[in-house]
């Protein structure tokens, strides 16, 4: 099974356009607890508060919404032959 540094590693190398997953907007956006959370992922759930959760969960499921537009939008521009 992958660390979360390999798991990182790995998704950056292969995958161009994708959503942000939690563990992405906790690396953005909380980059020193991201590391602690690296050493020992059992600390997840006492490292944040409810409002940084509801701040990374939103920022997730955002880029997810995004990430579907651009798909639906490609797949319009494919189907019409641009």
């Amino acid at each position: 099974m992958y660390d979360l540094v390999d798991y990182r590693k790995t998704k950056k190398k292969y995958v161009q356009d994708f959503p942000e997953g939690i563990l992405d907007v906790i690396e953005a956006a909380y980059p020193s607890k991201y590391r602690l959370l690296a050493e020992d992922p059992s600390l997840m759930t006492a490292l944040f508060s409810n409002e940084e959760w509801t701040d990374i969960l939103t920022k997730s499921r955002n880029s997810y919404s995004d990430h579907i537009q651009r798909l639906i939008f490609s797949q319009k521009k494919w189907a019409q032959g641009i």
